[in-house]
């Protein structure tokens, strides 16, 4: 079980003098909130966490998961947990700095961006794979002071439906932060498992800067496409371990933040099934999915390796809580930016990605990534 800090500590360490505290001695931590909860978490492992080499859940202790995009997850175990109902007032604070974006720079990016979408295109057109997954970063600078905890409460504040964390891992050098709408794998104390096909987007906000309902959504054949490569995707997955006791609910139109998105959503019963190592089964299966990566999973592995001229990092990896309160719950690590802090410098990394299919327009997708960037953007820089 993991240990909470004596009241001694927790009277002279509020949560902000804890994340530099531990920073300083190099551990690793997590602060989070699950999606529509009150409860705020703070995770502290000192030796930093570790590298993992297998992926049997079930035999894990408390801790936090993070993945990359590719290569091995990383694990903090629960040292110490802190709990809160409520954000605590250290971390809600003032509104960040306004930062500036470089217009050349961003040119270029976007030539860039929408050269590389019709480069997929005639790849899908000649066969070579059905869809691709091609993201971009957008780099300001924050202020020195920049504040992860602040920023994360903004975030809690701003994206009640999404799963917003903090994180720090030494070994990586940098803080991640994430408000994400899309689960990868999840399994409560009942042994429910679930998981989702999240794809297709679209703002949620109409000229007259109005929410849009989402039963008002209209989808495109593009975007109907898009999603069912993500269904049949994990419905593969599935046949591989020869599972066909499953509930398929969807498509279904949701709002996540300022974007409409298509979901569909499978769940099992694994005590039923007498199959508890499940998770873990379908987290390497599933990981990356093609909503993410592409469909064939190695050809578009291989063409993003050769698109995109930056590296994904942490960036549609996935993360998450695992065995607290017998629940495991991990996300797709979208809607996330990179925080550097050094030498008196604050350099912030968005990343932003979309679907690419044959019936993608370069100048839509290129928006795409504009809004998803924004999705971060127009709560940290304002």
């Amino acid at each position: 079980m993991p240990s909470t800090l004596s009241s001694t500590l927790t009277s002279l360490l509020d949560w902000e003098q804890l994340w530099q505290h531990t920073q300083q001695k190099r551990g690793g931590m997590a602060v989070w909130r699950l999606p529509k909860s009150d409860k705020r978490y703070f995770l502290v492992d000192s030796t930093g966490g570790e590298k993992l080499g297998s992926l049997d859940l079930e035999t894990f202790p408390a801790g936090f998961l993070v993945a990359p995009f590719i290569g091995l997850p990383y694990f903090l175990k629960a040292e110490t947990l802190l709990e809160e109902s409520i954000v605590p007032k250290e971390i809600e604070g003032a509104s960040l700095l306004k930062t500036q974006h470089n217009v050349e720079e961003n040119e270029q990016k976007h030539q860039h961006f929408t050269h590389w979408v019709n480069e997929s295109i005639q790849e899908i057109q000649s066969g070579h794979f059905q869809k691709v997954v091609l993201s971009r970063t957008d780099e300001v600078e924050f202020p020195a002071d920049f504040s992860p905890l602040r920023a994360f409460g903004q975030l809690c504040q701003a994206y009640p439906n999404a799963f917003v964390c903090a994180l720090y891992i030494p070994e990586l050098g940098s803080t991640w932060l994430c408000a994400t709408p899309e689960t990868l794998v999840e399994q409560d104390a009942q042994g429910i498992f679930r998981t989702i096909a999240l794809a297709g987007t679209q703002s949620a906000i109409d000229p007259q800067g109005e929410i849009i309902p989402p039963q008002n959504a209209r989808w495109s054949q593009k975007e109907i496409e898009e999603q069912a490569y993500v269904c049949r995707y994990i419905i593969e997955c599935f046949k591989k371990i020869r599972l066909r006791e499953y509930q398929e609910i969807g498509p279904k139109t949701i709002l996540a933040g300022n974007l409409l998105h298509l979901k569909t959503e499978f769940t099992v019963d694994t005590k039923a099934l007498n199959f508890s190592q499940l998770p873990g089964i379908l987290l390497s299966l599933l990981h990356p999915t093609s909503a993410v990566c592409g469909t064939p999973k190695e050809e578009a592995i291989a063409w993003i390796g050769q698109a995109e001229k930056h590296a994904r990092e942490l960036y549609s990896g996935y993360l998450g809580p695992v065995n607290l309160g017998d629940e495991i719950h991990l996300f797709v690590n979208l809607r996330t930016v990179k925080v550097d802090q050094s030498e008196g410098k604050c350099l912030a990394t968005y990343f932003a990605g979309c679907g690419i299919t044959e019936d993608s327009d370069p100048e839509k997708e290129w928006h795409e990534t504009v809004m998803k960037c924004q999705t971060l953007q127009r709560v940290l820089e304002n």
